[in-house]
């Protein structure tokens, strides 16, 4: 029986061997038609499409790759044939003479192209998959104003005015008919107004331009005067904060809040929001007005904390216009009252919410400007500690204040506590890559300040690995003046102490150390850098002259080789401005640095100081 079994199978197996063969033949042929298909060569796959086809004229695949191919070829009279040919076999198949319509068109026969996509729409005149059909064959010949009346032509047809909404706003974009394209989406809106965020996104590809933006704020507005509907008007405010109108977007907050009955939760919103924009004036008045309406109770801490923020972001942002760049102190008593309310308000979200998340980051707040603004160590310190007293100190606001009060005991003297501070940091599972790499770049700066600059530059490395880092640019910066001057070993210890009594705000001791720099190592690449360190501090410690000639010593001596004269001319000029008071040269002094170096980092902050002294409006 098993020899009868054995028998049969090779018989089956002899007869099959042929197909099997041809079968093989093909799918290789088929391959090497793809393959000269693919590398452009449409005369050789053409040529074995057509040999496949002939073999298997049933063979969808080989149809469809032969067609590609005499479209190619430009052989467009052929692959009308072909088509043809395929839709007397199937001439319910709409999508070939949609493909034959588009053969019509690109070979310019645009009325028998057009009879075509007719003679698809006549097949079911009430059916909206044809209509897709031929405005995705007429798109796909950038047709596309054909193809918005054929999406219209469908819309009446099938008595749907809602139909093809997306599509035809899409195309109405391509068409750069923001107006259009904008009626398309609001009136999507209106009958699916869950999907605000939806027409957000597909409006923030052109609302970017002026007159995209002006267009939609048009429609938006057309529609609100016979729709009082809150969607339209949180899409109307969301354009207003688009195009920086953040007035008019707080007048229309306002309807929002009263529409929704929100109790304040969407101005304390938009509080957040223009925060975030950096418009904080406003977040602060807004944050008030929340607190007013009033808000519901568990709204209040966040409200009155981010108040007290925005407080604070006003107070630094205008000190870079009534304080020096990186000034180590308070110069003027605007800045000092300013800092004082903000501080007022964080202590008032310590009474009214203590135990929480925000006491917690109010106490962070309080010591960083302590220690920061008023170089107040001890005060700083006793804030840290109730950071830590608190129910909301979570494990990042924690790691936070270890950085910190690092740096207190940096600026106390006190280099083992405060490496202590940041080494804790740097081994703690868990934290942010921002504290790992600030951590490892306050360790880098020990080691500078220690003499130890094999050290420092080995520490930095991990942080210079990724450029979009927080702290990579000041890594690179360390790296870069420690890899420059290594050769000079004791010069670059000698700097190391001077910045590290600089930290100290003992001043006077740094500025001795830093002029043995410039007398000891005078041809060497630190003298530029100690000249400018100097003057800085000399104009911190209120040896005025001393600073703006020591800046016109680098100015002169260094004139074709250092990279800080743009630094030196700028802080000539905020000597001028802050310590002198003198208007009219701080003003010759910020225009010499736009005219000698206009491709500085400071000419923008030069401009706007220029416009203040002047008594203009910024």
């Amino acid at each position: 029986m098993k020899n009868v079994v054995r028998t049969l199978t090779c018989c089956i197996a002899l007869l099959l061997l042929p197909v099997m063969v041809l079968s093989q033949t093909q799918d290789s042929k088929f391959r090497l038609a793809q393959t000269f298909e693919q590398a452009g060569d449409y005369e050789r796959a053409a040529a074995l499409y057509r040999e496949l086809l002939q073999k298997d004229p049933t063979n969808l695949l080989f149809a469809d790759g032969l067609q590609r191919a005499l479209v190619q070829l430009k052989r467009y009279d052929e692959a009308v044939q072909l088509l043809q040919q395929r839709i007397a076999v199937a001439p319910g198949d709409v999508s070939l003479r949609a493909t034959l319509a588009g053969v019509y068109q690109r070979s310019g026969r645009e009325q028998e192209a057009r009879a075509e996509w007719e003679r698809i729409i006549a097949g079911g005149p009430a059916n909206p998959t044809l209509y897709r059909v031929v405005a995705s064959s007429m798109i796909e010949h950038r047709l596309l104003e054909q193809a918005s009346e054929i999406y219209r032509r469908g819309r009446a047809a099938c008595n749907d005015p809602s139909l093809f909404t997306l599509e035809l706003a899409q195309l109405r974009i391509a068409m750069m008919d923001y107006q259009g394209a904008s009626r398309e989406l609001v009136g999507w809106l209106l009958l699916n107004p869950a999907q605000l965020s939806f027409v957000q996104g597909r409006m923030a590809g052109f609302v970017a331009k002026p007159e995209g933006r002006s267009a939609a704020v048009g429609v938006v507005e057309e529609a609100l005067a016979s729709h009082r509907d809150v969607h339209l008007y949180e899409l109307l405010s969301w354009l207003s904060l688009e195009g920086k109108e953040f007035e008019r977007a707080l007048e229309l907050t306002r309807i929002i809040d009263n529409l929704t009955r929100a109790q304040g939760v969407a101005i304390l919103r938009f509080a957040d929001r223009v925060y975030k924009e950096g418009a904080f004036t406003l977040a602060a008045r807004a944050y008030q007005e929340a607190l007013a309406v009033p808000l519901p109770p568990r709204q209040v801490p966040a409200a009155r904390y981010g108040y007290a923020t925005a407080l604070l972001e006003t107070a630094l942002r205008g000190d870079s216009l009534h304080e020096p760049v990186g000034s180590a102190r308070l110069r003027t008593s605007h800045s000092a009252a300013r800092i004082q309310e903000a501080l007022n308000a964080y202590q008032a979200v310590i009474r009214e919410h203590p135990r929480t998340e925000y006491s917690a980051k109010a106490y962070y707040q309080i010591g960083v400007v302590q220690f920061t603004r008023l170089f107040d160590c001890d005060g700083a310190l006793e804030s840290f500690g109730h950071v830590e007293e608190e129910a909301g100190a979570v494990r990042v606001i924690r790691s936070d204040v270890a950085l910190k009060r690092g740096q207190v005991y940096l600026a106390k003297g006190d280099t083992a506590r405060a490496a202590r501070e940041f080494t804790s940091v740097a081994r703690t599972p868990g934290v942010t890559p921002d504290q790992q790499d600030e951590a490892e770049f306050r360790l880098a700066e020990l080691a500078f300040f220690g003499g130890r600059a094999d050290e420092a530059i080995a520490r930095l490395d991990s942080i210079t690995m990724n450029l979009r880092a927080d702290y990579a640019n000041d890594a690179l910066q360390l790296q870069s003046f420690l890899l420059e001057n290594s050769p000079v070993a004791d010069g670059l210890a000698l700097f190391g102490q001077a910045e590290l009594l600089a930290r100290q705000r003992k001043n006077s001791e740094a500025i001795v150390m830093l002029k043995r720099v410039v007398e000891q190592y005078p041809t060497s690449p630190l003298v530029d850098d100690a000249l400018l360190r100097t003057g800085e501090l000399q104009a911190e410690a209120g040896f005025t002259a001393d600073a703006l000639a020591t800046y016109e010593r680098l100015l002169t001596q260094f004139r074709e080789s250092s990279i800080a004269l743009d630094r030196a001319q700028f802080n000539i000029a905020e000597t001028y401005q802050f310590d002198l008071r003198d208007p009219e040269r701080a003003i010759a002094g910020y225009e010499e640095l736009l005219a000698e170096f206009p491709q500085s980092v400071f000419s923008g902050l030069a401009r706007k100081r220029i416009r203040v002294l002047r008594g203009d409006h910024l």
